[in-house]
């Protein structure tokens, strides 16, 4: 057991022949006898009074089983006003455009949408307000008709007055250490810039789908594509008033979630429909309702200042953060302050983070939730700062990035990263050695190459499986992890390793809440290193019960075993074996058992911190006469821990990269000043395809750090966070003047090439 076999092995994914051939289930394959289509209907305002709602015309509609309002939803202790997963059918007012109103259940989809065009809705439009520097101001109307909570911690009087006059303001965080003015007063270069960056969608293929069915009067099934099972489940519970235990949540495969998918939105609509229709429904949202009314990552405004010796010892860091999150109060907007002091050692610090209101859809989770938006800020501020300085920018933050030890935001000490070693590995990379070609080439282009660092955090988070031995001698898994990226190869493989036999003797078996003791969240780079831990506990202990057995079967000690394909083994004479099917019906037959069936448990819950860095290198080409710019390269390298299967993580590091080259320069979702939608589809808003990223090279490092399995940490991402700012840089780079404005658009960089004001 001593030396790896299994792990760290380049292994195929072990859905990929399903998925090829198109035999997986996902949320809109899912068909019941009897079932019928659900749709909403939204709002066309994006703030409004509900004077009215007559559904009597399409309640008469042929074909129509049931339409639904507020008014149908019960009443629940666990009910929270401020919260947009309890907001799924506005009630009094409707507070974005496109928040459901009313749902209809009807034979067919053509019917249903007849239906939502028979509704009558009186509304009264209320004052809307989208910008959240204007929200903040004490005139501003307010966005929210409830109270909501206070998640943050206000550390002066100002703050605190600032909250108590801007009805705007939920929540707000501010980190500080030590005196920030006289840290500037000792600065040889002060760099102070505002950036934004727009509303962005997860860009998932799969839309939002749920459908629901009441098979017992007091019982619902429910399919859904979520990315966390467990707590889709509690959501219809806490939201509907319905026992934990009358909920199946079945989860099917998800075409992307990226976050946006962590316990779904639409899952209490469904489930109250088919309650009162007394059919199946099945919820599927289109593309533009998706990126009208899903939960996308928020716009966000950072002012930040910067200083630094000449040395390049950075001095101070002040800044104010407004995190747009919509309508509704949400806790990751205490992500960017945090995120931006976490990387370099700063002597002194003030950094405040508001969450501001605003009549926009709420606020999700996208991938290393506001990492990016912090990485571009402070990114671009020690870029800057090397070159007002005259100093190599990855020779600036090798100098000044956080090692083990050195005090984090919260002033608790930093756990052993791999920070260093990932700036080291793209030092001595070509993507940052070779020479570039002139600035400006033959082609007429124009050259840059930016670096940029980021990081992000292992999921430490409670977790457990079971392992057992099946009649024809494979080893079952099963979990209640949804299985997302292809983690479930990964976890094949941990159990392999664990149990010492190869990965083909492992099946991955996904239950239902029903069947699955408690599975955490597919996401938060906390799958391999949380759910991975609990897969090799449970491994483990099959393992030793099964050397226990096969020891009293062969009547030698344990110690003299090994285990391998076919069974357990005597390694000094292997002729001698006890086969996984004689073990199995030791344990099974009627007749001949004399031992307890054979099952492993795995129940952890990870205690140290494993944060990953990530580091990026991109060369761009602008075209001078129109601002286009054309991404060359672009270099990636990222401490892993270990690599539990490097063709995965690879993917995952060009996955992230991806995502992060259409951030940067094409991706918003667009409002007009009424708070509509201006692009809700892909015609119109700006995903990259296979012909706008070049080919993504990838570099995994592997420092120690955690107690994730086998030295695993997560993966899935920081890869997104050092790309939009190392772009960023390179485009700087390249045109000699800075764009603060995300994303990088052609229009944008022609009028910073022509100073011209936007």
């Amino acid at each position: 057991m001593s030396e790896i076999q299994v792990v760290s092995q380049r292994l195929p994914r072990v859905d990929a022949a399903e998925k090829v051939r198109g035999e997986a289930t996902f949320a809109a394959d899912v068909q019941l006898p009897r079932m019928l289509v659900g749709k909403f209907l939204p709002s066309p305002h994006a703030h409004a009074e509900i004077l009215s709602i007559d559904t009597t015309q399409a309640e008469a509609l042929p074909s129509v089983r049931a339409v639904i309002t507020a008014a149908d939803i019960p009443e629940v202790d666990a009910y929270d006003p401020g919260s947009r997963f309890h907001a799924f059918l506005a009630r009094r007012f409707v507070v974005f455009a496109g928040q459901p109103v009313a749902a209809v259940a009807a034979d067919d989809l053509a019917t249903a949408e007849a239906a939502l065009e028979l509704i009558k809705v009186e509304y009264r439009p209320l004052p809307v307000v989208l910008d959240p520097e204007k929200a903040i101001l004490p005139d501003s109307p307010a966005v929210s008709h409830e109270p909501h909570r206070d998640s943050g911690k206000a550390s002066d009087d100002q703050a605190a007055a600032e909250k108590k006059e801007s009805p705007n303001i939920a929540s707000q965080f501010v980190f500080e250490q030590g005196d920030t003015a006289a840290a500037f007063a000792e600065s040889d270069v002060i760099v102070e810039h505002t950036y934004t960056m727009p509303v962005v969608h997860q860009g998932y293929i799969e839309p939002h789908a749920v459908t629901a069915f009441w098979d017992r009067v007091d019982h619902v099934a429910v399919w859904e594509c979520v990315q966390n099972p467990f707590g889709a489940r509690d959501l219809i519970a806490n939201t509907l008033g319905i026992p934990h235990t009358n909920i199946t949540l079945n989860t099917t495969e998800i075409g992307g979630g990226f976050g946006g998918k962590d316990t779904g939105i639409f899952g209490p609509l469904a489930v109250l429909i088919a309650q009162k229709a007394r059919r199946p429904v099945k919820l599927v949202l289109t593309r533009h309702d998706e990126l009208l009314g899903a939960n996308p990552a928020p716009h966000t405004v950072v002012h930040i200042k910067t200083g630094a010796k000449k040395d390049g010892t950075l001095t101070a860091c002040e800044g104010k953060v407004l995190t747009d999150v919509g309508a509704f109060v949400a806790d990751e907007a205490r992500n960017i302050p945090w995120m931006i002091l976490a990387n370099y050692k700063f002597q002194a610090w003030h950094v405040q983070g508001l969450a501001v209101l605003t009549n926009k859809v709420s606020l999700g989770a996208y991938r290393a939730p506001l990492a990016v938006n912090a990485a571009f800020a402070i990114e671009s501020q020690l870029d800057e700062i090397a070159r007002r300085l005259g100093l190599d920018p990855l020779a600036l933050r090798l100098q000044n990035v956080v090692a083990e030890g050195d005090p984090l935001p919260n002033l608790r000490p930093q756990v052993q990263v791999g920070s260093k070693q990932v700036l080291m590995a793209l030092a001595e990379h070509p993507a940052w050695t070779d020479p570039l070609p002139s600035r400006q080439s033959e082609d007429g282009l124009l050259r840059g190459r930016g670096l940029a660092l980021g990081s992000w955090g292992s999921g430490t988070w409670p977790a457990s499986a079971h392992a057992k031995l099946e009649a024809d001698g494979k080893i079952w898994i099963v979990l209640g992890t949804v299985d997302l990226t292809g983690s479930y190869t990964s976890l094949a493989q941990i159990a392999a390793e664990a149990l010492g036999v190869s990965a083909r003797q492992i099946v991955m078996s996904k239950a239902s809440t029903d069947h699955a003791s408690y599975a955490p969240v597919s996401g938060g780079s906390g799958t391999i290193y949380s759910m991975g831990a609990a897969v090799k506990e449970a491994a483990l202990d099959l393992r030793a019960k099964l050397l226990l057995r096969a020891a009293q079967e062969l009547q030698v000690a344990e110690a003299e075993l090994g285990v391998n394909d076919a069974g357990v083994f005597v390694t000094a004479r292997p002729e001698e074996a006890c086969s996984f099917q004689k073990l199995y019906e030791l344990g099974t037959d009627i007749f001949l058992a004399k031992y307890p069936p054979l099952i492993g448990q795995g129940s952890v819950r990870p205690q140290k911190r494993a944060p990953c860095f990530a580091a990026s290198v991109a060369e761009v080409a602008v075209d001078p006469e129109t601002g286009q710019v054309f991404l060359i390269r672009l270099t990636t390298a990222q401490d892993v821990g270990k690599a539990i299967n490097p063709l995965s993580v690879e993917g995952q590091l060009q996955g992230g990269a991806a995502q992060a080259v259409g951030i940067a320069l094409w991706e918003q979702v667009m409002y007009d000043e009424q708070g509509q939608v201006r692009n809700p589809s892909l015609l119109d808003y700006h995903m990259p395809t296979t012909a706008d990223v070049p080919m993504i090279e990838t570099i995994l490092v592997e420092a120690a750090g955690g107690d994730g399995p086998y030295g695993a940490k997560g993966v899935g991402e920081p890869p997104v966070i050092s790309p939009v700012a190392a772009i960023a840089n390179a485009v700087t780079a390249a045109i000699g003047t800075r764009v603060c404005d995300l994303p990088l658009t052609p229009e944008r960089v022609w009028r910073a090439l022509n100073n011209k004001a936007a």
